[in-house]
C-alpha cells in the first residue's frame, strides 16, 4: 500500500514522528517502522513522495491516514504558528512533526503509566502489558502484541499489572482498573468528550479518572480527543517556554523553571494559559514542536 505525502500540506518526517515521545509502542528496524493499531501489524517505510505500508491484516489506507493526522494542512498550520517570531525558528528546525491520532483507551493508559518516568520505561510498562493481556500478532519476522481493551484489564489482578513494572506499583494498578471500570460501564465516554470543548472535556477527566492531573488530561486531549488547543506541559516545555518568553511571563515563575522546582498546578495553569492565549487554535503542535527542539538543544 502507498499514500502519497508529496504535497506541503500533507508533509511529514515519519521517524520524528513516531520517535518524539507522543506514543511509545513504536519500534524501528533500519529505514523502517513497525508497530500496532488494533489489531494489526504495520510496518512504515517513508520513501520520497509517498509512505510504503505493509500490515498484517487488510486495512484502509484512510485508517492509515487518520492515524498520522494526514488531514491537517501542516503547511497551514505551521505558518499560523509562525506568526509568532519566537517559534519561528523553532518551527524551522523541527520540520515534519505531526500530531498523532491516537486511540484514546490506549492513549489514557499510557499516560497514567508515565508519570515521572524516562520514555523507555514508559514503552518496557506498555510493552509487558500487551504481551500479558493482549493478542499476538505476526507480520513476517516481526511480532509484536495487541493494547488490552478495559474488558482484559478489569480481569487482571493487581498483582499482575503490578508485576508489569509500574513506577508506583499498587497505586497505578488500582489508576489503571479504574480507568477500565469507566470505559467499560460508559461513564468515560471518548465520543462525548470529542465532541465538548477543551475546558470541559478536561475537567471530565480528571474529576471521573483517578491518576489524571493536568499534565495527563492535556496528553491524552492532545494526542486523542482532538482538542488540538491542549498543551502539555512537563519540565522539557516549561523550559523552553521560558527560555523563549520570560520577557512576558511572571518573574517568580521564570525562577522556579530555572530553578528545576516542580510546577505547581497554579503554574501548570498559568503556563497553559499564556500558550493558548499566544498560540490559538494549534497550541499543542507549538507543544510538540517546542518539547523536540528543547530536548535536542539540551542534548
Amino acid at each position: 500500500m502507498k499514500i502519497s505525502v508529496d504535497s506541503p500540506s500533507k508533509t511529514i518526517d515519519l521517524a520524528l514522528t513516531l520517535s518524539c515521545g507522543q506514543v511509545f509502542r513504536w519500534l524501528q528496524y533500519g529505514h523502517s517502522w513497525v508497530g500496532t493499531l488494533g489489531n494489526t501489524l504495520i510496518k512504515i517505510r517513508q520513501r520520497k513522495g509517498y509512505l510504503e505500508v505493509q500490515p498484517s491484516n487488510p486495512i484502509l489506507r484512510s485508517t492509515i491516514s487518520d492515524y498520522l493526522r494526514l488531514d491537517d494542512d501542516l503547511e497551514s498550520i505551521i505558518s499560523e504558528l509562525s506568526g509568532d517570531t519566537f517559534f519561528r525558528q523553532v518551527a524551522y528546525e523541527v520540520r515534519g512533526l505531526r500530531i498523532l491520532r491516537q486511540d484514546p483507551w490506549e492513549c489514557l493508559i499510557s499516560y497514567i503509566c508515565s508519570r515521572n518516568s524516562r520514555i523507555s520505561m514508559i514503552r518496557r510498562v506498555l510493552n509487558n502489558m500487551c504481551r500479558r493481556f493482549g493478542e499476538k500478532v505476526t507480520l513476517g519476522q516481526y511480532t509484536n502484541y495487541t493494547f488490552p481493551g478495559p474488558e482484559e484489564i478489569l480481569n487482571a489482578k493487581p498483582s499482575e499489572l503490578i508485576g508489569c513494572g509500574l513506577r508506583y506499583g499498587r497505586r497505578q494498578a488500582e489508576e489503571i482498573k479504574n480507568a477500565a471500570e469507566l470505559v467499560h460501564k460508559g461513564i468515560l465516554d471518548f465520543n462525548v468528550l470529542k465532541k465538548i470543548p477543551y475546558p470541559e472535556a478536561k475537567i471530565e477527566l480528571t474529576s471521573l479518572c483517578r491518576g489524571v492531573g493536568s499534565k495527563v488530561a492535556d496528553c491524552v486531549l492532545l494526542f486523542s480527543l482532538e482538542k488540538l488547543e491542549a498543551f502539555p506541559i512537563d519540565v522539557w516545555v516549561a523550559r523552553a517556554m521560558v527560555n523563549l518568553y520570560h520577557d512576558y511571563l511572571d518573574k517568580r515563575l521564570v525562577k522556579r523553571v530555572r530553578s528545576n522546582h516542580r510546577l505547581s498546578n497554579a503554574d501548570y495553569e498559568r503556563l497553559s494559559m499564556f500558550a493558548r492565549d499566544r498560540f490559538g487554535r494549534y497550541a499543542g503542535y507549538a507543544q510538540e514542536y517546542l518539547y523536540h527542539w528543547i530536548r535536542t538543544k539540551n542534548c
